[in-house]
């Protein structure tokens, strides 16, 4: 049990200081005999008209040794802040046998106890957050020797002053205006130095055709962006822009260093 709880302690270290938020805030995952004791969903981080949804279906519970009798209440889900982990980390150290559904640090959203009966063994709610913060949303199976199967789908977003639904997460909202404000800036620099090369097209080089597709991708690179996190804000999915992004932006680099070798060998 303590070895068990020390692979808890030590996942909540890793999932906040190595996991980077997705750029999709609607998830659908599907989760087969699966043992960990902490599983992380998403971070998202959340104002004071917050809310998560989670629809879990297809849940079932597999016994791996017959002398346990796993109880439903020691499996659930639940969101921590980032203020709240030392305090939760602290209660596992000092009890071994601590399971972090108990602690009073953590926003328990609810257990498996609240399942709908079997067969079809499933739950749909939206929980509104009213405490500003970032937020991890956690499932944590504190039965030990068992492993979980289940069909898991989770939305995490804030309303706006018109009720509309923005899944970007807080700090993140101006992200797209952003973006396309900077790619228009990009643009106009973009004509600009065509314009320059035009007017002393007599001492223009191959560097500098190489300078001006960089500035163009650097633009559309920024416009993808813009668009990836628009529809991300509107809908929760990124629509495939994401790997229009990453095209460009591989482009750009590669770009970039032919310019910086270019410039470096005279």
């Amino acid at each position: 049990m303590a070895m068990a709880e020390m692979r808890t302690a030590f996942s909540l270290l890793i999932f906040f200081f190595l996991f980077s938020p997705s750029s999709a805030e609607i998830k659908s995952l599907t989760i087969s005999s699966d043992t960990r004791p902490m599983i992380l969903f998403e971070k998202f981080g959340f104002t004071h008209k917050g809310h998560v949804s989670i629809a879990v279906s297809s849940v079932s519970v597999g016994v791996l040794s017959s002398a346990v009798q796993p109880e439903s209440s020691r499996l659930g889900f639940f969101l921590l802040n980032e203020e709240s982990l030392l305090q939760v980390l602290m209660e596992i150290q000092q009890n071994p046998s601590f399971c972090v559904l108990d602690s009073h640090y953590i926003l328990l959203l609810f257990t498996f106890r609240d399942l709908s009966p079997p067969p079809l063994a499933s739950f749909n709610r939206s929980y509104p957050v009213t405490s500003p913060n970032e937020y991890s949303l956690f499932f944590a199976n504190c039965a030990p020797e068992t492993s979980v199967t289940m069909v898991v789908h989770t939305e995490a977003y804030n309303l706006d002053s018109d009720a509309s639904r923005d899944y970007l997460s807080a700090g993140q909202t101006q992200l797209p205006s952003l973006f396309f404000l900077f790619s228009i800036t990009y643009f106009a620099i973009f004509v600009f130095w065509l314009y320059i090369c035009y007017t002393n097209r007599r001492s223009v080089h191959r560097i500098h055709i190489l300078m001006a597709l960089l500035l163009l991708m650097k633009a559309l690179n920024l416009i993808c962006a813009a668009e990836d996190k628009h529809y991300v804000k509107v809908t929760g999915l990124p629509h495939g822009w994401d790997v229009l992004f990453y095209i460009f932006q591989f482009i750009r680099v590669v770009l970039l260093f032919t310019v910086i070798v270019l410039i470096g060998s005279g």
